[in-house]
């Protein structure tokens, strides 16, 4: 999924942090997912203020990781799965 555009999580969504894990939950749907850490952080940086490139520098500075195509495609799913829950705006 390439987005060229800036992110930004769907106003609706709610966010509930667990002890290790996350649940986002949207109201209209009752759909629901569970992040991790990664997840975490790169909903918090779902501000509308970032584009997909901007995300993966982010998040390969955050959690130290060289491989940037690596990062690129787990971005890329994780948000693809975002959007087809409807947890982007």
């Amino acid at each position: 999924m390439s987005l060229n555009k800036n992110l930004k999580a769907n106003s609706k969504i709610v966010f509930r942090e667990e002890t290790d894990d996350a649940l986002l939950f949207d109201p209209d749907s009752g759909n629901i997912k569970v992040i991790n850490e990664t997840g975490k952080f790169i909903w918090a940086n779902l501000d509308g203020k970032n584009d997909e490139d901007s995300l993966v520098k982010k998040i390969m500075d955050k959690f130290d990781i060289s491989d940037e195509q690596k990062a690129r495609e787990d971005l890329g799913k994780f948000l693809e799965d975002l959007k087809i829950q409807k947890f982007l705006e």
